[in-house]
Parts: C-alpha cells; structure tokens; sequence
C-alpha cells in the first residue's frame, strides 16, 4: 500500500466479539505445537469449493482429550490423532468464527504425534484473501494471501506467527492447468479425470502467514540467474512479455540487499507472480512466490510510464527486503508487525535510491514522515508497537493502528536513529539480528538490543518513539545574550484547540545547523540548552538537519520565513519545512497568509518534489473555500503553477525528463480543475473525444489526466461514451483510467450516474473504488456520495469484500464542517456493532473532519485576505 504498498495490513475474518464476550483467549494454547505440516490439496479455479488433507505433526506437551487450532468455513471430515502406534478420533466443533475444536473420544498422551484433517473449503470469489479465485481474459485462476490470518480460510492449521516450521505441499489440478507454489516443485504426477498432482519440495521453516501458491493457466517469463537463485515471473495467459520490465530490474534490486545484509537470498528460488487484482494490499512477500497487483507489476513494452517504474522498483525493494527482514526472521507475535514493514519500507527507499535517478526521483523518508505525520497528529492516533493482546481483527490487525504509523512512521523513525548511529554502525546492528535470529521469531526489542550493543540511552530514546504516540514538538528559540545557544522545549504537538491529557516525554535526537555548522543533542527532559558553534549570533537556524528527525519545529514568529529565504537548505530539509509549514497552520502557530507566501515562493522551485511539497500546501487551503471564492483561487493557481502547466501540455513529449513526466502525470490535471484552465481544458476534451475513436492517439503517461481533464466539466454524451469504453473493455489498465474520469464529473446529474454504476451488474464495484479516488472533492459532490451510500447501503457492501466496507468512514474524511461530521457519526455509528474495526475507522475520520471544520473557521479569514491580491 503505498504509501504504502507491501504487504497487507487488511483482511477478512475477525475474532468476534463473541469471543470476547466470552472470554476466549486470543492464542492457542502452548500445549500442543506444530512442527511440520504435509497438505494436500485439491483446487480447481473453475470450482467455488476445494478439498484437502493436512497432516500436522504435533509436540504434546500435556495429555489431554481436546485439540484446538484454527479454521474458517471449513467442513471436517475426518480427524485422526496418532501417538505412537495409537490412535485418537475426534468430532470436530466450531467453537467460534475462526476456532475449530477436536474433542476426542479418549484422553491422548504427551508426546510425539501426527495430527490428520480431512476437509472442504470455499474458494472466495469477491475477497482477496485466504484461498480465492479471479477471472483474467475469460481463463478463472486460484491465488493464496494467508496474511494476517487468513491460512485459517483455506484449511485448519495452527495459524500464528510464532510457530515457524516446515511445509511439505501437493495441489491437484486439472492438468490443463500450472501450479506455482513457495518451494520448488518436486515433480508432477499424471491421475485419472483430467487431473494431476503436483507435489513441491519440503520449504524452509514458514509461519502458516507466509504460506503461498497459485493455480491457473499461466504464462512463465524466464528471470534469469541471481548468483543461485532462478528468477521468474508468473503472469496471466499471453501476457508473459509485460513482466519485461519488472525481469530487467530485480536482478539489481535483489544483489543490493544481498550486499546489504552481507548474506545470500535465503530461499531456493524466487517466482513473481501477477494478481488481476488485489484489495487492500499492493504486494506480499510470500518467500519463493511474491505477489504483486497486475497493475503494478504488468505493462506492456513501450508503455510502462516513469511513474510505473519508480513504484515497481521500490515495491519490489520493498517485498524482497521482506526476504530477510520477517520471513528470515520473522516477527514472534502480531504487535512486531510494525518492525516488519517499517525495515522493508527504510530499506525500499535505500535501494530505489541506489537505482538511478529514473528509477528513484522520490525522498521516500520525507513523504513516509508527512503522511505519518498527518495521522499521529490526531488524538485516536495510535503508538507504532501496539500490544495485540485481547481483539485480534484482520480488518485490523493491530488494534486500530493505521498503515500510516506502521510503515509510515516507523520509516521515518528507523531512519532518524540510522542518521543518528552512523549509516556502518547501524548495518552493523541489523547484521547481527539477522545472524542471532536467523530461521526463527524475534520481537522488535531483539532488533533494538541488536542495534544499541548495550547502550541502554539508545535503548530508552527508541522506546520513547515506539511505545507512544503522537509527534514531539521542539520549541526553537534563539539566544544570544552571551555564546550563541538554542533553548528548546518539548511537549506533543497537537492542531489548535486539542487537548492531551497524557504527559508526553520524548528522548528526541535533535541536530541543527547554522551558518558555522552543526549541533546535536538528544533531548531528554521537557527543556534543554543546545550550544551554537557561531561566535555571533546567526543569521539562521534550520532545528532538523536534513528533516531527519521525527518532531517538528517551531520558530519564533517569523524566522519560519527568513530561514525559508535565506537559508542554503537540502531537498530534505525544504520538504520537512513545508510540510512542518502546513501543519503549524492548523496547530495556530502560522497564518494561511503566512503558509501561502511561502509556498507560492516555492511552487516554481526546479526540483519537482519541492515545487510538489508547495503545490500540495496550496491544494489544501480548497477546503476552506466558498463558491464565490473559486475564482480568485484560480487566479492564485494560475499564478503558482500556469506557465509550468502549459510549458508541460497534457501530451508526453519525446524530450520530456523523467521529472517532466511526472509531474504531468501528477498535477496536471489538478491544476485543470482548480485553475479552470479553459484552453487545457477544451484541450483535453479534443484529445479525449480523438481517443474515444482512436485508443492509440494518446501516451499511455496521458490517457489518466486527459480523460480525467474533460470529465470535469464533461457533458452527457461524453459520460455515455466513457460507459461504453469500460463496458467488455479487456485492457485492465484502460479500465482504471476510463473508471478515474468517470468518477470526476462535477455535474451532479452526471456525478449521479457515476454513482449508479456502483449497483449495475456490469461493472465491478471494487475496481470502480480503487480507480475512483475523487469522488468527494467539493461538499455538494460529498453530499452526493453520502445520499446514495446511506440509500443503498446494503446493497453496496454486498458487492464489496468485509474489510472494504470498514473503511467506508474514510470516503468522506475530506469532509470538512461540523454538519458533515454529525451526518457521518448518525450513520455509521450503529453499522459499527455490525463491522468489526469499523469503529475505529470513524473514530479517526470524525476527529479529521472535526479538526478541519475548526481549521476553516480560525484560518477562514487569513484565506479571504490573501486571495484579495486575485
């Protein structure tokens, strides 16, 4: 999920609140564990149900007559227990939504034991997780995706993190079909009836999570040798060729963390293989099989844009890094998953980095601390370790806790103390976690121990980052009385208004430069005097070198500006500072006057994640905007971003730069809508309706944004001839993109009929919402979305998997006044008893639409000021 990506934070079954009602503990007892599983299976794609056998050798620690493991939608047929030369039958019970008792007919020994489970299964057809199938090009193909619990769905298993063994896997299946799966296959073996048994070798030791395989009519790209390692890539029928791109770079990827950890891959192959769509998740990292979704791994030669390669090559950085870092070493229970995803997001950006300035134009450590930011600033933020302890939910495995502080904080805060360390020290540490850990469970605290050596103040400061939440704030404040000096103050930092009634301490590593160098120190009480290496008092002060630390910094009045103008700064330090700008608007410490003057001074800035960093700033202040006030907005975009708009154009050119591309592909169409643009726009419908009749007239880089750019102001006839595009349209790809412009039409008759294609049987709601992500830009169209969601409520979660519906609440989180706020509590409130994780979800979503409808009412005025100069 990008941001991010990786492997997946949502799925389906939860343990319920029956559960906990009654008290059922959240783990299985320790009695009795695993050590090795053999599982048979037999899937065809075409069928809804599939069938097995597991054969589960078991420790028996205590005697006794009742085994208890896991299992969803699974019928039992048969369970037998040996111990020795005996054997015990059971009766199977479900004894809640995902656990299965055995009550056997005798009491059984302690010992060594071989537990054997014949059962049938669903095969899911609208989620992505357990054991589902999708339709590709006409052909049904069955993938896996067992993370977080989900193995549970596709046969009875002992499905927790911590117990790491070998699985020995067989699938039949017709013999038309290929069967992929973690281990190299073994052989194959020819049956009667159309099918076959393919029998893969023994995996290295493997929690049930991490467990994969697929069934289909694939296609196979040869990746190649990696030292030892074969490559390959697993494709959908006839579409071999569109991993070429994915095959030229992972080769690379894969011998730079290999040099990183100073170990060979651990696996014996490694298969890449292309899901036509994924839900909630972008990729998994499944050791020996990789799954990724189509669209991210898949393009045609020729086609693939700067934007596709840039998120290929750090996703798959991303997913490899896993390699290593949780399936090597994999996490002992699910409050580390944390650990997990920040390492595999630090370290995607160290790689991508390493590729080339085409294949890595991101600051993925800056845009991990913004989007973190943005979520920990709230009240219903949550800490990065969060104990799992009473509630396990897939929608939520971690109580709660956003993709936004598992990968996105923790990014930042892994790469604070990496700066902090020293880049060597710091590779040192993670090395010897690996080799101490190697093949087994580990908690995070064995990878700080791992890194610290026994600095137990290192130990202390990372803790303070990890076991709470919320951002620090660092009061700068500049003294010259005697030898230049920063006396800095700590406290949480909060939007204006808000009130922490928990005390908050960090232990902040703080390094700051001035015109004469730099200065550091780890801040560990509520204040603290910080020595300058000036000998007269400094021109500036720029408080987060390199916008490395995870805290903000606040300035006295008006030295945010001049540090701004005269200060030489990093890349990272001006994207730290603009977005440190946004948020001191909503905390009161700046005005939007203040927030705009800056930002328009940056919008031209010929680095393009700056000039972002500026246009996003003005992006933001649309919330606060009345009708009447589009206009003057418009003339400010036109003033910020209109000559680079149309030295751009909607059309990739042949001597376009890979920063060119993207930030036509990024802003262009943004800037058609706010700046009402009228030549891009007639432009773009020129172009659109040109396309319409010829799908070749346009760079694959600008069918979103051209599509897209007409939609806005589009008529009906031009609505009509999108449907008919997306109607049987085989291209993936072209689908997402038609889906994006339909879901952009202001007119609210046409906003409506947008709407109503949700309902119709010939569109997939699921690809309509992933494409779709402006379907409440402005209060009327929010209100638009609400109307018809509360309206066909039912009838919408019906076609949409269980942890899609959770997040409903985040469609309106652009919402912004109290009125907004009191229409979403009345509704979800009581579908929250109904949807596990639920919740949560409109927790967080109401306090952002509360916190903005405040934001608008005190910076309101500041807004109408600056924009009188339009």
């Amino acid at each position: 999920m990008k941001r991010f990506f990786g492997c997946v934070l949502l799925a389906l079954h939860t343990l319920t609140a029956w559960a906990a009602a009654h008290e059922m503990p959240l783990r299985l007892p320790g009695t009795i564990a695993p050590t090795a599983y053999r599982l048979a299976l037999q899937v065809d794609p075409n069928l809804p149900t599939h069938s097995g056998e597991v054969a589960i050798s078991v420790d028996i620690k205590r005697g006794a007559q009742l085994i208890r493991l896991h299992a969803v939608d699974i019928s039992v047929q048969s369970a037998v227990l040996k111990v020795g030369t005996r054997s015990f039958t059971a009766s199977a019970r479900q004894r809640s939504l995902d656990v299965l008792d055995l009550n056997f007919d005798k009491a059984f020994p302690k010992g060594q034991g071989e537990l054997t489970i014949s059962f049938v299964g669903k095969i899911e057809d609208k989620d992505s997780q357990g054991l589902f199938r999708q339709q590709e090009g006409g052909d049904w193909y069955a993938f896996t995706q067992f993370e977080s619990i989900s193995a549970r769905q596709a046969f009875p298993a002992f499905d927790e993190p911590g117990w790491k063994v070998p699985w020995t896997l067989s699938l039949t299946i017709p013999q038309a079909l290929t069967a992929v799966a973690s281990a190299p296959m073994a052989r194959e073996v020819m049956l009667e009836h159309g099918q076959k048994r393919v029998e893969f070798q023994t995996t290295k030791p493997l929690p049930s999570y991490l467990l994969a395989f697929g069934v289909g009519p694939f296609d196979i790209l040869d990746g190649g040798m990696v030292g030892n390692t074969p490559v390959r890539f697993i494709t959908p029928r006839g579409r071999a060729k569109e991993a070429s791109f994915a095959a030229s770079v992972t080769p690379a990827i894969l011998a730079k963390l290999e040099a990183y950890f100073g170990m060979p891959y651990p696996y014996e192959k490694l298969d890449v293989m292309a899901l036509p769509m994924t839900l909630n998740f972008g990729a998994m990292e499944n050791p020996g099989l990789v799954t990724f979704a189509s669209l991210s791994l898949l393009s045609k030669p020729g086609e693939e844009t700067v934007g596709f390669k840039r998120y290929l090559v750090e996703t798959q950085a991303h997913e490899l890094a896993h390699m290593w870092f949780g399936d090597l070493v994999t996490m002992a229970w699910w409050d580390d998953l944390w650990l997990n995803e920040s390492f595999a997001s630090w370290m995607a950006e160290k790689i991508s980095a390493q590729m080339g300035p085409e294949l890595h134009g991101e600051s993925g450590t800056q845009g991990a601390r913004a989007w973190a930011m943005h979520t920990d600033r709230l009240l219903s933020t949550t800490q990065i370790y969060q104990p799992v302890t009473k509630t396990f939910s897939q929608s939520d495995p971690l109580g709660g806790q956003s993709a936004a502080i598992v990968y996105g904080k923790g990014q930042a805060v892994l790469a604070m103390f990496e700066t902090w360390l020293g880049e060597e020290k710091f590779k040192a540490g993670v090395r010897r976690y690996m080799a101490k850990h190697a093949w087994g469970n580990a908690t995070g605290e064995d990878f700080v121990d791992a890194l610290a050596q026994g600095d137990r103040e290192l130990i202390a400061a990372f803790r303070t980052f990890t076991h709470q939440p919320g951002i620090p704030r660092v009061t700068v404040a500049l003294k010259c009385d005697a030898k230049p000096r920063l006396e800095l103050t700590q406290s949480r930092f909060l939007p204006s208004g808000v009130k922490d009634t928990r005390a908050s301490l960090w232990r902040v590593p703080v390094t700051v430069r001035t015109p004469s160098g730099t200065a550091q120190m780890l801040l560990k009480e509520k204040t603290g005097q910080l020595p300058l290496p000036d000998s007269a008092c400094p021109a500036w002060v720029q408080a987060n070198v390199n916008g490395s630390g995870y805290y903000r910094a606040v300035y006295a009045p008006g030295q945010m500006a001049v540090l701004m103008e005269k200060a030489d700064l990093s890349v990272e330090e001006l994207l730290a500072n603009l977005n440190d700008v946004q948020a001191m608007t909503e905390s009161g410490d700046l005005s939007v006057t203040e927030l705009l003057t800056i930002s328009m001074r940056f919008a031209d800035h010929p680095t393009r994640e700056v000039a972002e960093s500026a246009l996003t700033a003005i992006s933001r202040v649309d919330v606060m905007l009345e009708p009447g006030q589009r206009a003057a907005y418009a003339k400010l975009w036109q003033s910020a971003f209109g000559i680079r708009a149309n030295q751009l154009g909607l059309l990739e050119q042949p001597g376009d730069s890979a920063e060119d591309r993207v930030m036509r592909s990024s802003w262009m169409a943004r800037y058609v809508e706010l700046g009402q643009d009228a030549g891009l726009a007639a432009q773009a419908t020129s172009l659109a309706q040109r396309w319409l009749k010829d799908r070749s007239s346009l760079p694959p880089g600008s069918r979103s944004l051209v599509l897209r750019s007409a939609a806005f102001d589009g008529d009906r006839a031009y609505f009509d001839a999108l449907v008919a595009a997306v109607v049987g349209n085989p291209n993936r790809r072209e689908r997402a993109d038609i889906y994006a412009a339909l879901g952009s039409f202001r007119a609210p008759e046409l906003a409506q009929a947008a709407r109503a294609l949700w309902l119709s049987p010939d569109h997939d709601l699921r690809e309509i919402m992933s494409a779709s992500r402006s379907r409440g830009r402005t209060e009327a169209l929010r209100d638009g979305v609400f109307a018809f969601l509360t309206e066909h409520f039912d009838a919408i979660a019906a076609k949409m998997p269980k942890e899609s519906v959770i997040g409903f609440p985040r469609m309106f989180q652009g919402a912004c006044s109290a009125k907004e706020a009191q229409q979403l509590e009345r509704f979800f409130t009581p579908l929250t008893k109904t949807y596990t994780g639920m919740d949560k979800t409109l927790t967080q979503s109401l306090e952002s639409v509360r916190l903005c409808a405040r934001y608008r009412d005190t910076q309101h005025a500041s807004l109408l000021s600056f924009l009188k100069q339009y």
